[in-house]
């Protein structure tokens, strides 16, 4: 009898979590990125690690927010590390139900870069890639991703980034169909 309980327990709940990037659900995840820049004559490796979460308020269209932690080595130079605020907005371009979907992705964040000293930072991101759902509620996410860095902390050119990114997203809620 037990059995049976959990089982139906588990089938109603189930019901609850509809598929993917409908209105009303919760997108939670992250992801992890590498990027290599240039300003000048100096020369970067940056490794990004993001966790963000949001909420789709229309069906395929979502907005939320992100934490960008980064660390940075200069060629040559000392290492830095980098904590951002951002705000994104999120938009798939295929119908909810598919296997695979093409998203993008655009940010404006504000946070610090500390060094020797402690630095403002702006930051303006877009990115895209595919979106392989693994399940109906689980995404595996690659993408290209272009940052353009300004503020106090970069100078007056502002920086711009080329990298990619993986990322790893669960969509939860009962979102409408």
């Amino acid at each position: 009898m037990k059995k049976v309980l959990f089982a139906a327990f588990l089938t109603v709940a189930a019901q609850g979590v509809f598929a993917q990037v409908n209105k009303g659900q919760w997108l939670v995840g992250g992801n992890a990125g590498f990027e290599s820049s240039k300003q000048g004559e100096a020369k970067s490796t940056d490794i990004t690690f993001s966790p963000k979460a949001g909420y789709f308020f229309a069906s395929k269209f979502a907005g939320g927010l992100r934490v960008d932690i980064e660390s940075s080595k200069p060629k040559g130079g000392d290492a830095s590390s980098m904590v951002l605020v951002a705000p994104f907005l999120r938009y798939y371009f295929l119908p909810a139900a598919e296997k695979l979907n093409i998203f993008a992705d655009a940010s404006y964040g504000f946070g610090s870069i500390k060094q020797d000293e402690s630095n403002g930072v702006n930051q303006f991101a877009i990115s895209a890639g595919p979106a392989v759902f693994l399940t109906p509620n689980t995404a595996l996410e690659f993408a290209l991703q272009y940052r353009s860095l300004g503020g106090d902390a970069i100078g007056d050119d502002r920086r711009g980034t080329f990298g990619v990114n993986i990322g790893f997203q669960i969509h939860l809620g009962g979102g409408s169909k």
